[in-house]
């Protein structure tokens, strides 16, 4: 039992060592007083092809990714406004194939695959968020935020998508120039 235990304990930690993390940051209007705005409205959707079937045009995925961003803009001071609201807030997510190449930790024990010799191969659905924040008057945009991530087992799971969510919207919020 106790060699059972040590091996699916080994083989999660090595699955979350494969699994690539969530990678996240933003660039912004160094000119742009961040703590003015008060106010933000949500731009009309995005058009552009999503690139997987399952969240194209998914109001559940729509409304946990609105839910996220606005529980991070709400905590630096920004609510959600009527028509004359000061931002607009624009998102857009994409999925596309994506295969990692990297040498093997030959110290670990890892030394062959089905590649040659010392090649580890790391394939997976790899999730984009993009987010613009705009000045609603100008229509310029002021902040831009991404994120990219391992998405494959969420595509199937609402619950672990919602999650993805959340922890890939908290990650580029760090990068928000404002905190109340």
């Amino acid at each position: 039992m106790k060699t059972t235990a040590t091996g699916v304990i080994a083989l999660i930690t090595l699955a979350t060592a494969c699994s690539p993390g969530i990678r996240a940051g933003a660039d912004f209007a160094p000119d742009v007083d961040f703590g003015s705005f008060a106010t933000f409205t949500w731009d009309e959707p995005d058009t552009r092809p999503v690139g997987d079937p399952r969240l194209e045009n998914n109001p559940f995925f729509e409304a946990r990714l609105h839910d996220a961003m606005e529980r991070e803009l709400n905590a630096r001071g920004l609510r959600v406004g009527d028509a004359g609201a000061a931002l607009t807030v624009h998102h857009h997510a994409t999925v596309r194939d994506h295969v990692e190449v990297y040498e093997a930790d030959r110290e670990a024990g890892y030394t062959t695959s089905d590649y040659g010799e010392g090649t580890r191969v790391l394939q997976y659905d790899q999730g984009t968020l993009m987010v613009d924040i705009a000045n609603a008057e100008t229509r310029e945009v002021i902040w831009r935020g991404w994120a990219q991530f391992d998405i494959t087992a969420a595509l199937n799971d609402p619950e672990l998508m919602s999650e993805r969510i959340d922890e890939a919207v908290a990650r580029i919020f760090e990068y928000f120039p404002h905190s109340p």
